[in-house]
């Protein structure tokens, strides 16, 4: 299973506007696919069968992450003018070899916040940009060898 495995600095992390034109985030340390949290509705009664606990499916929370990059004014400044809107992203992973043509693709729309952390990465000066993730994660599947 060790030749499957997908290598982190071979995926691109780009983020886009309109969601059309998309940018590579340079000097992106990190991958960034939101994990997404199903609430459990507590469902019981006392008509509950065998005085036991019955859930019902909630709505999903997806949860915050943190993109880390190597710092730029440019970034910077891209990210201060993206504050308080909603951006779209994208992560493409590398086509699995001789499995597939084209690599999977995770999109997402969130808020970004950036940020100076106070700890550098190995001694260089970081940009972190915050992510408050809203509505649905979509996965496209790669198109497979024929």
């Amino acid at each position: 299973m060790a030749e499957n495995v997908i290598p982190g600095d071979l995926c691109d992390v780009q983020w886009s506007e309109d969601g059309v034109a998309w940018e590579v985030i340079k000097g992106c340390k990190t991958v960034g696919i939101p994990e997404e949290s199903p609430e459990y509705r507590d469902r019981t009664s006392l008509d509950s069968p065998g005085r036991s606990k019955e859930y019902g499916v909630g709505l999903t929370d997806t949860g915050e992450l943190t993109l880390s990059c190597f710092y730029s004014a440019d970034l910077y400044e891209q990210a201060l003018a993206r504050k308080g809107k909603v951006i779209f992203f994208k992560v493409d992973l590398p086509a699995v070899d001789g499995e597939q043509l084209t690599g999977d693709a995770f999109d997402y729309k969130a808020f970004v916040n950036p940020s100076i952390p106070s700890m550098d990465v190995d001694g260089d000066l970081m940009t972190d940009l915050k992510l408050r993730p809203t509505g649905v994660v979509g996965w496209t599947k790669g198109d497979p060898v024929v």
